[in-house]
């Protein structure tokens, strides 16, 4: 089979840039396609919701027929109004009044409950759908990073998903129904009258239809505005320790704050549309109200069509109902247009094919699969850069069973090769091969499955270390405990694990952050002996160990590499001396091919490489660094004794912890006083927001009033009392309307602007805050098991809206319940306090019934956030690390995994759809059956002689009327509990008493001169203070301008030392020094400006190589001759004057777009830009090649060369020429000396490291 590369490629640009246009032009998905990932029984439910909406929709409109027919009735039985004759003529109609009481109970409870059963089984699997098609992905559709914050999307976007296909699509159906039946109760009982007032309906569809568009619009672009937030906060506390050496937090802040403050701009955007939207609305209905009223009059005074009061009653109350009805249509629509403005992106990407798909079927699964491969005529360019060559013509075989070592310059196109045999990606020309067959005719999955990885960023997940392991096995469930034994003993990792409290059942921490880097890495090389594979990928795989670890494990990995293929990448060149074939790689090209004796007879550039790993043996002589083959059995395992930090106790698990701290918050008061202090900036805007809420309330109890009087009017004898003059009877009335229509728009559209305004800003505020105190926080409290990235982003997208809501929307809707409530109670009052009283009878039931809610709406609400927090946390893990989830084709362990952890939300949401559900029907039918008893009591109270029909009919509308609002109430309960629990977690982390708080006060001494002193520490980290590092023996001297380099075991405490000067955490005992000074009375931000940190694992942000190395200085101050200067010494100069964007070239996710020397190599000359008085190297030229690493390292020398430095090294070669050497042991230094001091010693350790790390004797 063949297959044109580039062709390919060419088709699915064109593809893309097709979408790309199609989105400009309309970023949502059709109504019907919101639904398209509907089951057959969620179809089922969809259809009988939708039928059982419409019948609870339609309940409304009958009521008003039966209460048209109560109002009929009465006039006859006016005659005589005894009690027994008022009863006998209408008790049976007021019956109907129950009966639809009850009808409305089983529809309400029924529709809503299929609504929500339906709406949470299509966004459960919609998550998880998306959640696959992510992990299906190619790596280039990860390096374009275009759509955002994935776990922001996740998290939020499904939600609003849900809004729309779940509760708010009925509720729009429900008002749907009761407009149309509405129309033809009205139609059916006066067509001229209905017809004059349906004349508004057009005005009110065009108002509603502009109105949500111009949402939809906003909404969606603060969606993408939060999204991208989402991400910067990602990449902030995801490279938290660089941010914080390099005092980066007010970076990250501006950028953090622009793109919530454009989602603010956009959001008081979207408020003037709603405000002005929802103010028209109410001005043009009342307005035909007036006209409706008008026209009723002239209809009852002239007898056409033989209309009377209570024709003209039903006729307009049906209009009413269906216009109100209609009202509540729009913003149920709206959340329908959000809804299918957020699906868009989401169903995008579920439906978008990658090129390279681990879920295509139909390729070949090669029997007796040898492992040869074969690159024939291979050129490659990344899809982020593709004017980048990486590979020209690379042409190679590797035969099956053979090591094969890849050796050169960074951005050679090592790692690149790695990764084209993993067909992360298509070359653009050639093909890569296995057993002559072309990867891309290939089961991918299948392939992948034959190969075993060990990178040069070892990955661990934060799972216990046994989880991590089976992670190797094509089949975890299937690997037994001898197994991952014998593969940790091979891999040199069995015995620290064994030396663990909880063994191989200790969790690892987020990304394996508690365990050291050598301790991962060989984790991971277990983790890949597991997989047995046919391929065996090593990329720098011991580039993380110390020396004696790094001989133990090469020993492990040479047996590994018997019998199977085996491609190696290294920079150690005493990795590679045995391998079959050394292949020199220089800008994508082959230079040189051979063993290791051939090519260095050469004398070419692999000669000269091995020449610069030399270390000194004696004091004037050299020796190439491979001098000595170590008896295996000379090494003590006491010589590999590791030191674990381990974020959880042992006693208590990570998910106790969690439910605990759950628990403790639920017992916590809403800190309302706290939010208002928080929003006293927007006291005005709170104000007229309050205002407008008291106006809007007042509206619909004057409404019924003025309603009431008007039937009454109607119902008059003498019809020339009905319009005696020009501003008197109907015509006052309908002057009235008006008036109330004008009030209406204002006070809705001042309470809706106003709240909106104030809600953007307080919710850009909080968000601010909560990310600033996020970054304020020490090292330590990102060690928590509930502070992962997945987790904290998710808290920064949801807790802040959370709280705007819980005051800015609950407030407007309370006031308004409130107002309608005191407005329709005092005119009620006034006509009848009697029928008043009774009808306030009901009320406890509707009272009742919103408690319930609200209590069930609680524990839902806390327990499906907690849940569905905990499976965003899986998926962010995932997605981060999907390089290395493809690498072990674990897509389906992940997908199983995520939608394990969303079972239980499911569940909890299942419950509330049937228990919120029956509240929600309850009230409706205890509305009506306060008319039923409103007549009831009213029949007694006439037949009595306490009080008059008209007087009935004005307490009866006002009550009733004012009492369908209070169905509202359900619609707040749900923000005020998502605002209780979000506030006071917000709060708790803004009143979080940092331990090490950058920005609080301290010692600014004019200048540091580095002088570094640390005295009988005594250390244990604080999430696992039941494993020393330091007893109190360590003690560490470095003078000003002095070199001194910490070597010894993986996890014995060198890394530690470079976070106590930083300060990222406190000693427990003894004195950190710098100056004299401890560490604890310096300006926490101040010191660290001295000083400068080059890490093991380089942190790169997804910016520009220009803006990565500028972060090195304060912001602003880097001229083009410091930053040149810079990446000149750190020796990547040349690599950027390469790019066709040279410094402004993006770097990638994670610097994904770099190979590990050139990231290194960014990280360094962002260290060495800033100038520090003391540089801090850990492992900083770990992942250089050698000649890179002899011309960074010459450059780091120089670079010592006035500053006080502490470096940490496996490579001996690269501290050989260090002004103090010290060994690393048991908590405290164990030799210490120059190179030459110290290789004198006789079975010395230091010695003892030097001899291993030889090459040729």
């Amino acid at each position: 089979m063949s297959f044109i590369a580039v062709d390919q490629e060419q088709i699915t640009k064109d593809k893309e840039d097709e979408q790309l246009k199609e989105v400009g032009k309309n970023e949502v998905v059709s109504p019907f396609k919101l639904f398209k990932f509907a089951s057959a029984l969620d179809i089922i439910c969809i259809i009988l919701g939708v039928l059982l909406s419409i019948f609870t929709g339609v309940v409304g409109p009958l009521q008003i027929l039966v209460f048209g027919d109560v109002v009929t009735d009465f006039g006859p039985a006016m005659a005589n109004p005894t009690t027994e004759n008022l009863l006998k003529a209408l008790l049976p109609t007021i019956l109907r009044i129950v009966y639809l009481g009850v009808a409305m109970l089983l529809g309400g409870y029924l529709s809503q409950a299929m609504w929500i059963f339906s709406g949470e089984n299509q966004t459960s699997r919609i998550r998880q759908k998306y959640v696959h098609a992510i992990l299906r992905q190619e790596n280039g559709w990860f390096d374009k990073g275009e759509d955002g914050s994935m776990n922001t999307r996740l998290a939020n976007d499904t939600q609003l998903v849900q809004d729309a296909i779940s509760e708010k699509m009925g509720a729009t159906l429900q008002c749907l129904a009761q407009f149309v039946a509405g129309l033809a109760v009205a139609f059916t009982k006066g067509w001229r009258l209905a017809l004059v007032i349906l004349g508004c309906i057009p005005l009110i569809i065009a108002v509603g239809g502009i109105t949500i568009t111009l949402i939809t619009r906003f909404m969606t672009a603060s969606q993408d505005a939060y999204a991208e937030a989402g991400l910067v906060a990602e990449q902030a506390l995801g490279g938290i320790r660089t941010v914080q050496s390099y005092s980066l937090q007010s970076r990250f802040m501006k950028r953090y704050e622009a793109l919530i403050g454009r989602a603010e701009k956009t959001n008081i955007k979207s408020g003037w549309a709603i405000a002005v939207g929802f103010g028209s609305f109410i001005l043009i209905l009342f307005s035909f109200y007036a006209l409706a009223f008008w026209y009723g009059s002239r209809l009852v005074r002239d007898g056409t069509d033989g209309m009377d009061g209570g024709r003209v009653l039903v006729v307009i109350l049906s209009m009413v109902s269906g216009s109100y009805a209609l009202m509540q249509i729009p913003p149920n629509l709206s959340a329908f247009g959000i809804g299918r403005a957020a699906a868009y992106k989401i169903y995008r990407t579920i439906d978008r094919l990658p090129p390279i798909d681990i879920d295509e079927e139909g390729n070949k699964k090669l029997e007796n699969f040898q492992g040869k491969i074969r690159f024939r005529n291979v050129r490659f360019a990344y899809p982020t850069r593709p004017d980048t060559v990486i590979l020209e013509n690379l042409d190679l075989t590797i035969p099956a069973g053979k090591t094969v070592a890849f050796v050169g310059q960074s951005g050679s196109g090592k790692s690149t090769v790695v990764g084209l045999i993993q067909r992360f990606y298509d070359p653009l020309g050639g093909s890569v091969e296995v057993d002559n067959v072309d990867l891309r005719s290939c089961d991918l999955k299948w392939l992948r499955q034959q190969i075993g990885v060990v990178g040069q960023e070892p990955v661990l997940f934060n799972m216990s270390i046994k989880e991590n392991l089976k992670l190797g096995s094509c089949d975890p469930d299937s690997v037994s405990d001898e197994m991952i034994q014998k593969a940790c003993v091979e891999a040199n990792c069995h015995s620290f694990i064994c030396s663990l409290p909880r063994g191989y059942d200790t969790g690892v921490g987020e990304r394996g952050g508690m365990l050291s880097g050598g301790q991962k890495q060989r984790i991971a090389i277990a983790r890949a002996l597991l997989r047995n594979p046919k391929i065996l990928l090593l990329d720098e795989a011991t580039s993380a160990l110390d020396t004696t670890s790094e001989r133990l494990v090469q020993e492990t990995l040479d047996k590994a590499s018997v019998k199977r293929t085996t491609v190696v990448v290294a920079h150690r060149l005493s990795t590679v001396r045995n391998a079959d074939l050394i292949v020199v790689m220089k800008k994508g090209e082959i230079v040189e091919t051979g063993t290791h004796d051939e090519l260095y007879a050469k004398g070419g550039m692999y000669t000269e490489m091995v020449n610069k790993q030399q270390v000194k043996m004696k004091k004037d002589n050299l020796v190439d660094p491979d001098a000595v083959d170590v008896v295996r059995s000379n090494v003590h395992a006491d010589g590999m004794r590791d030191t674990c930090i381990v974020m959880d106790d042992y006693d208590i698990s990570p998910e106790e912890k969690i439910r605990a701290e759950k628990k403790r918050r639920e017992k916590k008061r809403a800190p309302f006083v706290r939010v208002l202090r928080l929003m006293s900036k927007e006291w005005y805007f709170l104000l007229f927001g309050c205002i407008g809420s008291s106006v809007v309330g007042a509206v619909f109890p004057l409404y019924a009033y003025v309603f009431s009087k008007v039937i009454n009017l109607l119902g008059e004898p003498d019809k020339a009392k009905i319009d005696p003059g020009p501003i008197e009877g109907a015509n006052k009335y309908s002057l009235i309307f008006v008036a109330i229509g004008v009030m209406g728009f204002a006070g809705i559209a001042v309470q809706l602007l106003a709240f909106e305004i104030a809600g953007s800003r307080v919710t850009r505020r909080l968000r601010a805050a909560a990310f600033s105190a996020l970054l304020r926080q020490e090292i330590g409290f990102f060690d928590h098991p509930s502070h992962s990235v997945g987790a904290l982003t998710a808290s920064l997208s949801t807790d802040a809206a959370a709280v705007n809501d819980m005051i800015t929307k609950v407030w407007g809707d309370v006031l308004q319940l409130l107002l309608s409530l005191v407005v329709a109670l005092l005119i009620s009052c006034l006509h009848s306090w009697r029928l008043t009283l009774i009808i306030l009878g009901v009320m406890p039931f509707i009272i009742l019934s919103t408690a319930i809610e609200s209590r069930a709406q609680e524990g839902f609400e806390d327990q499906t956030k907690e849940a569905y927090q905990r499976s965003g946390e899986t998926a962010s893990e995932a997605f981060s690390e999907i390089r290395t989830v493809k690498a072990l084709t674990m897509e389906e362990y992940w997908e199983r995994r995520y939608a394990e952890n969303i079972k239980r939300p499911h569940r909890l949401a299942i419950r509330k759809a049937f228990i919120s559900s029956m509240v929600y029907g309850a009230m409706q039918a205890f509305t009506m059956w306060a008319n039923a008893l409103g007549f009831y009591g009213g029949i007694r109270l006439i037949g009595a002689n306490l009080d008059q029909l008209p007087d009935i009919i004005v307490v009866i509308l006002c009550m009733t009327i004012t009492a369908g609002g209070m169905g509202r109430a359900s619609l707040f309960v749900s923000k005020y509990v998502k605002g209780k629990k979000s506030a006071v977690s917000l709060f708790e982390l803004l009143d979080r008493d940092t331990e090490i708080d950058p920005q609080a006060p301290g010692n600014e001494t004019k200048q540091i001169e580095g002088k570094v002193n640390l005295q009988r520490v005594e250390f244990r980290y604080p999430a696992r203070p039941d494993i020393p590092i330091f007893n109190g023996q360590f003690h560490l001297r470095a003078s000003p301008k002095q070199t001194v380099a910490l070597v010894g075991a993986s996890g014995c405490g060198k890394s530690t030392v470079i976070g106590l000067i930083q300060r990222w955490y406190n000693p427990l005992g003894g004195e950190v020094l710098v100056d004299n000074r401890r560490v604890a009375d310096y300006q926490v931000q101040w010191l660290r400006r001295s000083m400068a940190v080059v890490g093991q694992e380089p942190v790169l942000f997804n910016l520009s190589i220009r803006e990565n190395i500028a972060y090195g200085l304060e912001e602003g101050t880097m001229t083009e001759d410091m930053l040149r200067r810079a990446a000149a010494d750190a020796n990547i100069q040349s690599f950027v004057d390469s790019l066709p964007e040279g410094f402004d070239t993006k770097v990638g996710e994670k610097g994904s777009q770099l190979s590990g020397g050139q990231k290194q190599r960014i990280a360094i000359a962002r260290a060495l830009v800033r100038d520090p008085k003391i540089l801090l190297l850990d492992e900083a030229t770990s992942a250089l090649d050698s000649e890179s690493e002899k011309l960074v390292q010459e450059a780091i020398d120089r670079a010592t060369e006035g500053r006080t430095t502490i470096t940490i090294a496996h490579r001996l070669s690269t501290i050989q020429n260090a002004d103090l050497i010290c060994v690393v042991k048991d908590g405290r230094i164990a030799e210490s000396g120059t190179h030459n001091e110290l290789i004198e010693l006789e079975d010395g350790l230091y010695r003892n490291l030097v001899e291993q790390q030889n090459l040729n004797q």
